[in-house]
């Protein structure tokens, strides 16, 4: 599944790539046929020659913007591997004050709902926050109270 993924990704970077060198040949090869015209005056080598230095030009851009592309990328990863560690420090007292201003919340909506009991849920099955689950656990409890027998919308 991965390997697919990957494939795609480089399938779509290669494809925006080859787009990407078409429009700036584009835009190169009249600039260099209107060089090559304004010192030749002969529309003919200005058009050979210019078609034939930008098709040149155009295969070197292209390989050059995907090694780019593939180095870039490759840095990235390496970059986001070496800081996949995140240092969290939990602040009780927050984490007491959103579960109460939970507990306040009213509403008819089965998806809040749903979204904040599973927030009681996850905060009482942390073992780090043991300390302040009597708290979370007496927030949880008004709120089901709140909203027992409710109607939700859907």
């Amino acid at each position: 599944m991965k390997l697919i993924q990957k494939l795609i990704k480089n399938k779509e970077i290669l494809k925006e790539s080859f787009f990407k060198s078409v429009l700036y040949r584009i835009i190169t090869i009249f600039l260099g046929m209107l060089v090559i015209f304004t010192i030749t005056g002969d529309m003919i080598a200005a058009f050979s020659i210019g078609m034939v230095t930008e098709t040149v030009q155009f295969i070197n851009y292209f390989f050059y913007e995907a090694i780019w592309t593939n180095y870039h990328d490759k840095r990235l990863r390496i970059k986001i591997e070496r800081t996949r560690e995140v240092d969290i420090k939990l602040d009780f007292d927050l984490l007491k004050e959103i579960s109460f201003e939970f507990s306040q919340t009213n509403t008819y909506v089965k998806e809040a709902h749903e979204s904040i009991l599973s927030f009681f849920k996850k905060l009482l099955q942390n073992e780090s926050l043991a300390e302040i689950h009597e708290d979370i656990q007496r927030d949880k409890n008004y709120f089901e109270l709140k909203h027992k027998d409710r109607s939700f919308m859907r």
